[in-house]
């Protein structure tokens, strides 16, 4: 089968890298990698800035010309290339709609929480202790909804896994392996069920490891 594309960006420890890779792998879909990236080296050279004037990664370079320079983006647009009836989109306009609630929730809500909590601890940005007090509250009431949406729940949307899934589980890696101490996995036991769950997916496994 013909690469749909190429994802450009680092290929280990960058977990929006890996949100189109899983897609692929779950559905069998030939998605083009570049191992050899640097980051913070390759997205700064003139002919990429050129392309992609904000610098982020991963970008999407489909076979088709199309450029895509969002992580969810590109991962709803790798599960849409395996047709009208994709495993992981909605098979119904209320199934894609709540598909959609979930993929902005996670980037519109628990991503700048998550965020705001971590980065100044890894060095990515000035740590003001307010704001990072302030983000991890943000953060523990969101994984609260979670917590509360997932305890009647395995997957986000109907019974099984969609594109949502898959971003929320990716967004939820940093948070389970350098943040979360085990009385916080244990106070949100069904987000903690829950990513344990996707994280153990052969697609998952295939592009994260073990």
């Amino acid at each position: 089968m013909a690469s749909i594309g190429t994802i450009i960006g680092p290929t280990t420890n960058n977990t929006r890298n890996y949100k189109a890779r899983v897609v692929a792998q779950f559905l069998g879909i030939n998605l083009a990698t570049t191992p050899d990236f640097v980051m913070n080296v390759d997205n700064h050279t003139e002919e990429y800035l050129a392309k992609y004037p904000s610098g982020k990664v991963p970008v999407f370079e489909g076979a088709n010309g199309l450029s895509l320079i969002d992580s969810s983006a590109i991962a709803y647009y790798v599960a849409s290339q395996a047709g009208s009836n994709s495993s992981l989109l909605g098979q119904t306009a209320d199934e894609t709609a709540e598909i959609l609630q979930y993929m902005f929730f996670t980037e519109a809500d628990l991503m700048p929480a998550i965020a705001g909590t971590l980065y100044s601890i890894q060095g990515f940005m000035p740590y003001v202790k307010p704001s990072q007090v302030y983000s991890e509250e943000q953060l523990f009431r969101f994984l609260g909804v979670l917590d509360a949406i997932l305890l009647t729940k395995t997957f986000l949307v109907g019974e099984r896994i969609t594109v949502a899934d898959v971003i929320l589980a990716c967004d939820l890696m940093t948070v389970y392996t350098a943040y979360l101490t085990s009385e916080d996995r244990k106070k949100f036991r069904n987000v903690t069920r829950y990513f344990k769950t996707m994280i153990n997916q052969p697609a998952f496994k295939a592009v994260v490891g073990d």
